[in-house]
């Protein structure tokens, strides 16, 4: 389990994911912030790293096999 600190309380879940404008926590008593502008409020517990976005994860991968066949193709995709 994760700790994520706000505002003085503190949040349990599996798993923190850091998107553009928000956080999702999943599995555990952690709720779901939007529209985030200061990331700096929210910290998670001396240690702990957050999650990678699962669509942010599909986009960059996306984005290095467009890379990888435009050197293939010589920059023709």
């Amino acid at each position: 389990m994760k700790t994520l600190i706000y505002n003085g309380e503190t949040y349990q879940a599996e798993k923190f994911t850091k998107t553009d404008d928000g956080i999702i926590g999943v599995g555990g008593d952690a709720p779901t912030w939007k529209g985030i502008s200061d990331f700096s409020q929210f910290q998670l517990a001396e240690g702990q790293e957050w999650d990678v976005d699962p669509e942010a994860e599909k986009d960059q991968r996306i984005a290095d096999l467009e890379l990888a066949m435009a050197e293939i193709l010589g920059g023709a995709v």
